[in-house]
């Protein structure tokens, strides 16, 4: 079963940093989005809860964004947040072969610099930052 908080939970993010006048028009901020990366040539799509891309390109009337490719439409996806479920453990599984893991797919196929996960259930969360090719 998926969290049915997450909805309301990245709402709240992005809520809480446009009350602090945190975003800019040139940044990506969403959530349930396809981040894609090419893998042995084949595309590869996670939604991660919660995201961030400091610059992409402006949408325009020929640009329809439908997915993220990590460094096409502007800068790579510099934090992603996953709301952890009650199902598995999905966000933190390193599985390296396909179906690849959210944690192996955001930390070592888009190198996402910093991925967080909140566990609403024991009020928990963790920060990993991604540090010359190292996790810290």
């Amino acid at each position: 079963m998926e969290n049915i908080q997450k909805l309301a939970l990245a709402s709240a993010l992005t809520d809480a940093l446009g009350a602090a006048q945190r975003i800019q028009t040139q940044m990506l901020i969403g959530s349930n989005f396809g981040l894609v990366a090419t893998v042995n040539q084949k595309n590869v799509v996670k939604t991660p809860d919660w995201f961030y891309v400091p610059q992409v390109q402006p949408v325009t009337a020929s640009l329809i964004r439908r997915s993220d490719i990590p460094k096409v439409e502007g800068a790579a996806v510099a934090v992603v947040m996953e709301f952890l479920s009650d199902t598995e453990n999905g966000e933190l599984s390193i599985r390296s072969t396909p179906p690849y893991g959210k944690l192996y797919f955001y930390e070592h196929i888009l190198k996402v610099p910093t991925y967080v996960t909140y566990d609403p259930y024991e009020v928990i969360l963790e920060v990993r930052c991604l540090q010359m090719n190292s996790i810290v």
